[in-house]
């Protein structure tokens, strides 16, 4: 097959999609694929251009002999929401304009959204060449930023979900990442002929690699350590966590490794304390040694935020035996990947009490963590890799020949249903 494969991140971008997007892109050329990505400059997570990257409109490159087209995207020195929607719109811009390859036409495409531009750039960029198109949902990053208030210009919220809805309709094909998202999806989009998927993400051949490499003279575990690593965003509500975690006094110590746009002020907010340590994101054999050092993984989610994402942050934890402190409301994908599968604690955000009790419990306990921790590592087996992008290869291998849904024969996989039967 000949996959264009239309991303904001790519290798050498850290955290998020950039190493999943990299991955799939690698493992289908492996199979023999003629693979090829339009993408832009790394930005991700510091969003700050790398300084050979300053003032170049669209270069072209080579990634382990996959064609790899970088175009131009404004990356605001300050994530805002106004801003971000104008560094979508300059994606939008440059994907409408330069996001082909010359006499080349592939037999599908594969984007993702969180970024709305590659949402909607995926409907025009070969229109009457009956492309077949796959759009993999890791987010709705519009719900996600009007429900946070990061976005609150009068009539923009229609705008933009009409302009999202639109756009999710006209893929040939939609998957998801969690079950929840995937009943989002669907009440977002008629399914009728559509096919609507959850595939959920998957560790990565690097991570996967790192871990097995360092699992077998893996340290003792620190004693009551919090580790978050990640992005540190609006919607991850970080600050708001570390306001609670200095009030508790309750003999953890809380490490934060991690960029984002709310670095600096998590910066200057934990300054004097003494019980949170801020790092810089580390390379991979770093970031595996840091979560087989820790007691507990945090992730942590802003409320009110429903259905709209799965922190990527959770399946290295998995693979790592980590247990998972998530902070997040209970009825959010996240709540309910915790709570079912058991390795971890699911609190709201706003019960601090709780939070604080769960941790003395855990102190209290060690044997209750070597639990939690073989679950976790029991658990990240249904989100292995082979398993996982065979299912996408199938499902693009399906839509570019028009025959019957992958995900039939996925035993992972959920299609909803259309309206008619």
């Amino acid at each position: 097959m000949k996959i264009h494969l239309i991303t904001n991140l790519f290798y050498p971008d850290e955290l998020a999609g950039a190493s999943l997007y990299t991955d799939l892109a690698r493992f289908l050329k492996e199979r023999g694929h003629d693979v090829r990505v339009t993408g832009t400059f790394s930005y991700y997570p510091a969003w700050k251009l790398r300084p050979e990257d300053e003032g170049v409109s669209m270069r072209e490159e080579e990634f382990e002999g996959i064609p790899l087209r970088r175009l131009k995207m404004y990356v605001p020195a300050k994530a805002s929401g106004l801003k971000r929607l104008l560094s979508d719109a300059s994606f939008l811009w440059a994907l409408a304009t330069k996001a082909k390859f010359p006499s080349w036409q592939p037999d599908v495409v594969i984007s993702a959204c969180p970024m709305l531009s590659q949402c909607v750039a995926q409907r025009f960029l070969y229109v009457g060449k009956k492309v077949p198109r796959l759009l993999i949902v890791q987010d709705f990053v519009v719900d996600a930023a009007l429900e946070l208030g990061m976005l609150n210009l009068p009539g923009l919220s229609w705008g933009l979900r009409k302009m999202e809805s639109w756009s999710l309709r006209s893929a040939s094909s939609l998957s998801t990442i969690s079950p929840e998202m995937l009943t989002k999806l669907g009440e977002k989009v008629s399914p009728n002929d559509r096919r609507l998927t959850f595939i959920p993400n998957w560790i990565h051949q690097s991570l996967s690699g790192e871990i097995d490499r360092q699992w077998a003279r893996r340290p003792k575990r620190e004693t009551y350590q919090l580790l978050y690593s990640g992005n540190v965003g609006v919607k991850q509500g970080l600050p708001d966590f570390v306001d609670s975690f200095e009030e508790m006094e309750c003999g953890w110590q809380l490490r934060i490794q991690g960029g984002g746009a709310e670095r600096a002020r998590l910066e200057e907010r934990t300054r004097d304390c003494q019980d949170i340590v801020m790092a810089d994101v580390s390379g991979e054999d770093a970031y595996v040694a840091s979560l087989l050092k820790a007691s507990a993984c945090l992730i942590t989610q802003q409320p009110d935020v429903s259905a709209n994402f799965l922190p990527s942050k959770l399946l290295p934890a998995l693979a790592t035996g980590t247990p998972v402190l998530a902070i997040c409301e209970a009825d959010t994908p996240l709540g309910r990947e915790v709570s079912e599968g058991g390795y971890g604690a699911v609190i709201h955000p706003r019960k601090v009490d709780q939070i604080k009790a769960t941790l003395q419990v855990w102190k209290n306990s060690p044997e209750s963590m070597v639990a939690l921790s073989q679950k976790a590592r029991e658990r990240s087996e249904f989100f292995g890799r082979e398993r996982i992008l065979t299912t996408y290869e199938s499902e693009l291998s399906a839509l570019s020949t028009g025959q019957a849904l992958a995900s039939e024969v996925s035993d992972f996989s959920t299609t909803v249903p259309s309206q008619s039967s």
